[in-house]
């Protein structure tokens, strides 16, 4: 849904939708200790962005924390800041996948241009001395 769809929801009926979720996600929801009001207010305002493998990853950026300091308590705020790093995995039907704490950046480019000679993700590929192989 969105930030955008978010809008249109009143502030009470952020943490009371029941969320379609896989056992595995269950799960890790209680293996992680994630909070279900704070995944709630994850999934109606955070930020979709494609995973490249038919699902999304749903995370808190700074304006997703704006609209959810705009449109809902002070108290949820407080929560979703304390778990800023959290993050969902949702497949294409809304069925959230696994949820989890980020503790590493999320690899952005996935293009095969990255895997180009000279162009590798990899600090020691950017600072490796080029060997010359004489024949």
């Amino acid at each position: 849904m969105g930030y955008q769809g978010a809008f249109q929801q009143s502030a009470a009926s952020v943490g009371s939708p029941a969320m379609d979720m896989t056992k595995h996600a269950h799960i890790r929801v209680q293996q992680r200790g994630v909070n279900r009001v704070v995944l709630d207010c994850l999934l109606a305002y955070g930020h979709h962005e494609p995973d490249h493998k038919g699902c999304q990853i749903v995370t808190f950026d700074s304006k997703a924390m704006d609209d959810l300091a705009r449109y809902e308590s002070r108290e949820l705020k407080t929560k979703a800041s304390d778990s800023a790093h959290l993050y969902a995995v949702v497949d294409s039907d809304g069925v959230i996948v696994t949820t989890g704490h980020r503790f590493r950046r999320i690899p952005r480019d996935l293009s095969l241009s990255s895997y180009r000679p000279g162009r590798s993700r990899s600090p020691k590929a950017l600072h490796a001395k080029s060997v010359n192989f004489q024949h």
